[in-house]
């Protein structure tokens, strides 16, 4: 068992972690893969512990590293704000920051404030995933550093997906707040028709699946009045969900500021919603333990400063 240990190899760990390949963290960090796999074994001698499990879909963190992550990250970031004690410099930081975002916000939200930053800060590199159900979790554990997401101001959402319910350790601003509406292609029958909530109900609709899963505010608006919509296609994807929308007569209810974007590129036609409900938050929200850090904050003022209204 070695007597000193070698703390840098724990920047190595810790992309690994986030990575979960060898070869998309030698890229990252610089390094050839030869170089890695050399640093993981030594890893493995110090901590006696596989660290990872190989299998087709790459490495698999054993119980040891899952336990180790929240303090590897604190350890990071702490030595992170040590470097910058002197002050945050955009122009030459190289810091890293991981982000989960609301699918939607890849084509609204995150054009509005890319090219700045990229200027102002063209060494630090910003990693943006699809939000998912254990990205608030994710943010507890220090997995990311931000989290784009929407919640219900309407009092008839479940309450875990309404803005008051948001862990205490996780800060939180609201960006803007947006409303529903509905896509249909171009020449849809439809158009032709009166638009109102029992023409909405006879159509058949397209839905995506979202941090929240298939059902979300409107069912529960809905089944309240003994309605349903009949959801005859499901997808995972915002933009598949557009395309198949335009190739057929499927209706696809999403937010107003990503049908903006759409109607200007594809052959879709925009809609109102047919139904009452009160506008939702998007959320510009991050773990506690970064409130102080320089560049945390320089950053999230960026986002505030192009997103924010």
């Amino acid at each position: 068992m070695p007597t000193s240990y070698d703390l840098n190899l724990l920047r190595v760990l810790l992309c690994l972690l986030e990575e979960r390949s060898v070869s998309r963290a030698a890229e990252k960090l610089c390094l050839t893969q030869s170089a890695v796999s050399k640093q993981l074994a030594k890893l493995r001698l110090q901590l006696n512990d596989p660290l990872f499990v190989r299998h087709a879909g790459g490495l698999s963190p054993t119980p040891r590293v899952r336990n180790l992550a929240p303090t590897l990250r604190q350890w990071l970031q702490t030595a992170n704000q040590m470097l910058e004690a002197e002050g945050f410099e955009p122009s030459s930081s190289q810091r890293s920051f991981r982000c989960s975002v609301n699918e939607t916000c890849f084509a609204t939200l995150l054009p509005r404030f890319f090219g700045k930053l990229s200027r102002l800060a063209p060494g630090l590199k910003l990693a943006t995933h699809k939000l998912s159900a254990g990205s608030i979790e994710g943010l507890q554990h220090g997995e990311y550093d931000f989290a784009i997401l929407t919640r219900d101001n309407d009092p008839r959402a479940p309450s875990h997906l309404q803005v008051k319910h948001l862990p205490k350790q996780v800060r939180c601003l609201e960006l803007y707040r947006e409303d529903h509406v509905c896509l249909v292609r171009k020449g849809h029958p439809v158009l032709q028709q009166a638009w109102d909530l029992n023409t909405y109900l006879q159509q058949a609709h397209l839905s995506c699946e979202c941090e929240v899963g298939e059902r979300w505010l409107l069912h529960t608006v809905l089944a309240e009045q003994g309605l349903h919509i009949e959801n005859s296609t499901l997808t995972a994807d915002f933009f598949a969900a557009t395309m198949l929308c335009q190739s057929s007569d499927l209706v696809f209810t999403c937010t107003r500021s990503f049908a903006q974007e759409v109607v200007n590129t594809h052959k879709l036609a925009q809609l109102p919603l047919p139904v009452e409900m009160a506008p939702f938050s998007y959320l510009l929200a991050w773990p506690e333990h970064l409130e102080e850090d320089p560049a945390h904050r320089w950053l999230r003022q960026l986002i505030l400063e192009y997103c924010q209204g």
